[in-house]
């Protein structure tokens, strides 16, 4: 009977100091990569504790900040948290970023793009105040643009690389592009406008060539949705998949429509909250841009009204 009470205190014990350990930053053992996806999927941010084995103000973050229950709450929330060692799987990393402090923190976007750095010892009060700084930041960059905030990027301004893949998978870079480009932005299968606009321009395949240039559609939507444009619009050009608006940002174009129009596409058209790589329901004006041999933007015809597009033959007048 006394060996049995014993055996279940101790279970007890064993229990308790397991969801004590659990109370703090929830590390996860994976790599960068999959906590990209992850962060992508849940809408969260990415942190890196990056430390050594010899550095002592790590093994006090590590014993007395990332243990606490309040740090825990907020980091577990709002991050993929990694802890990674800067001399063996991390020397990539700390090379990357230039790491020379220990331990180091890097806050990341879901892309990997980097949101903050910092370095040093923190106590758990200053560390979550570390964290909500970031999610300040990061909360006030991200702040949604109405249609009327959307001014489209300008004749004259220089566009970076970019790169994305059609709905076969094959990948598309403007880098590698050495014709103008013609880049229309539709919203989605689901718009009739976007379908007839594709449609009335499957003419002028014959003449682009002729000019040297070649037009690319740009769709926010997954690449199972870009099939049924092809299907509907039977258009020969490529279409790419937008993910993550990283296109429309560029140039851009990307707003959310108002919680109305935004309540009447979720509820009548089908498939509309999930074609997209978030459910954030934003989308592209349906501009048109004429870039260069140098990826300067020399013509655009930008319209808030998806109504409206540019014609075929203003297209042919500016290349």
């Amino acid at each position: 009977m006394f060996k049995t009470i014993v055996l279940s205190l101790c279970l007890l014990i064993g229990i308790s100091a397991n969801a004590q350990s659990k109370k703090g930053i929830n590390f996860q053992s994976i790599d960068l990569e999959a906590a990209k996806q992850i962060a992508k999927k849940e809408n969260k941010l990415i942190f890196i504790d990056i430390y050594t084995t010899w550095c002592g103000p790590c093994k006090l973050m590590q014993k007395n900040t990332f243990t606490d229950p309040k740090v825990g709450e907020l980091f577990n929330k709002n991050f993929v948290n990694l802890a990674i060692d800067a001399e063996k799987e991390g020397v990539a990393l700390a090379k990357e970023f230039k790491i020379v402090n220990f331990p180091s923190f890097l806050f990341l976007d879901a892309t990997g793009k980097l949101v903050q750095y910092d370095f040093g010892y923190y106590d758990a009060e200053q560390f979550s105040t570390v964290g909500s700084s970031v999610l300040s930041k990061v909360s006030s960059n991200m702040a949604p643009k109405t249609l009327d905030m959307v001014k489209g990027k300008m004749v004259g301004d220089k566009i970076a690389d970019f790169s994305a893949k059609d709905h076969l998978g094959k990948t598309f870079s403007s880098a590698k592009e050495k014709e103008k480009l013609i880049l229309v932005f539709i919203r989605g299968q689901w718009c009739p406008y976007c379908n007839k606009y594709i449609e009335s321009l499957q003419n002028l395949a014959p003449e682009l060539k002729a000019k040297n240039a070649r037009l690319v559609i740009i769709s926010p939507e997954k690449p199972e949705f870009i099939e049924k444009t092809l299907s509907k619009t039977k258009t020969g050009y490529t279409v790419l998949y937008d993910e993550g608006y990283k296109i429309a940002e560029a140039f851009d174009v990307l707003y959310t429509p108002d919680s109305k129009t935004l309540a009447a596409y979720t509820s009548k058209v089908e498939g509309f909250a999930t074609s997209r790589s978030d459910n954030s329901g934003r989308l592209p004006v349906s501009a048109t841009y004429i870039l260069d041999e140098n990826k300067v933007i020399s013509w655009r015809y930008f319209n808030p009204d998806y109504k409206e597009r540019a014609s075929a033959e203003d297209i042919l007048k500016q290349l």
